[in-house]
């Protein structure tokens, strides 16, 4: 395969993952306190599901193209952030979301979940930034 093909395809979906991403951060979590603590959780765990179509995608599309390119291209930088990004969900956005989801709107979590993903935010730029600049040459 063309090694320009991959690497400009992998920041295609870098960049679609940081503007999910920043589309989160500004918009659907500070709306989270806005949502009525009635029916909170069924409306969260909503989101959570369709969201995850949204984003499972390019999660593994990303994960699958930076393998690739640290295999073949020596490109770990960018499979290093990918990694982090995927350790800061699992070890510290997930758990917000599952207290929020008990606790509801009004719950301290939310202003932790908003903490997490401004990390997750921050990596996925300098991914995005990182491999526009190794496509590009």
């Amino acid at each position: 395969m063309d090694l320009h093909l991959i690497q400009s395809g992998v920041a295609c979906v870098d960049v679609a993952m940081a503007a999910v991403s920043w589309l989160i951060l500004l918009c659907t979590y500070p709306d989270f306190a806005r949502w009525r603590a009635e029916g909170f959780a069924e409306a969260h765990e909503a989101y959570t599901r369709r969201v995850g179509w949204v984003v499972g995608p390019l999660l593994l599309a990303q994960l699958g193209g930076h393998i690739w390119l640290s295999v073949s291209a020596n490109g770990g930088f960018g499979l290093g952030l990918v990694l982090l990004c995927w350790g800061l969900t699992a070890a510290w956005s997930v758990p917000c979301h599952r207290r929020l989801q008990q606790e509801g709107p009004t719950s301290p979590a939310l202003a932790e979940l908003v903490r997490s993903h401004g990390w997750r935010t921050a990596a996925w730029t300098v991914l995005a930034a990182y491999s526009m600049r190794q496509a590009a040459g």
